[in-house]
C-alpha cells in the first residue's frame, strides 16, 4: 500500500496521509515528478504500461512522492527504479513547480555527457524506452503518442531542456 502526504492549495502538508488509489478529496493535493533525463543530445522517453492510465504513450520519468519524501528524493528513486540511473541530488536540477487539478509536480533535469550503460526498466510501470531528438519529440506528440500533462510540462521548460540538448 502506498501513501502520500496531503498537502493544501497552498502546498502546506495538512498533516494527513492519502492511499494511493483512492480519489482525493476537493482542495487535497499530492506530490509528483517528473525528470527529464539527457545523455549526448537525446532526450530518454519511457513508455507506459498498457495497464496504467495514459497506457502506451511516452513521457520522461516520473511519479509520486512517498509520503515522508520530498521531490528531490522522489525524483532519485523514480529514476532509478524505472530506468536503472543512478542520479547523486547534485546532477538533477529543478526546472520548476505546476500545479494541477489534485497535485504539484516538481520537474527535474539530468544531464550526463556520456552514455548511462544499458537501461533496466521496472516492468510493471514502463514497456519501452527510446532516446530521441527534440524533432522526434515533436513527431511524436503531433501524433498524439505523448501523454499530454508531459507534453504540457516538457513545453513549459524546453528553452532550458533544449539548451541542455544541445550541448556537447
Amino acid at each position: 500500500m502506498e501513501l502520500w502526504d496531503i498537502y493544501d492549495a497552498g502546498r502546506a502538508k495538512t498533516g494527513r496521509l492519502h492511499q494511493r488509489g483512492l480519489p482525493l478529496m476537493p482542495g487535497e493535493y499530492h506530490l509528483i515528478i517528473d525528470v527529464c533525463t539527457v545523455v549526448r543530445g537525446r532526450l530518454l522517453l519511457t513508455r507506459r504500461h498498457p495497464d496504467k492510465h495514459w497506457g502506451g504513450m511516452w513521457e520522461c520519468t516520473g511519479g509520486a512522492v512517498q509520503a515522508g519524501e520530498d521531490t528531490l528524493t522522489a525524483a532519485r528513486r523514480e529514476l532509478r527504479e524505472e530506468t536503472g540511473i543512478p542520479a547523486r541530488p547534485e546532477e538533477l536540477i529543478r526546472l520548476g513547480t505546476v500545479r494541477g487539478h489534485n497535485y504539484f509536480c516538481d520537474s527535474y533535469l539530468v544531464r550526463r555527457d556520456s552514455a548511462v550503460g544499458e537501461l533496466r526498466l521496472q516492468a510493471e510501470e514502463v514497456v519501452e524506452s527510446r532516446w530521441v531528438t527534440l524533432r522526434e519529440f515533436d513527431q511524436l506528440c503531433a501524433g498524439g503518442r505523448v501523454v499530454p500533462s508531459a507534453e504540457e510540462r516538457f513545453r513549459r521548460y524546453q528553452t532550458v531542456i533544449a539548451a541542455s540538448m544541445s550541448r556537447e
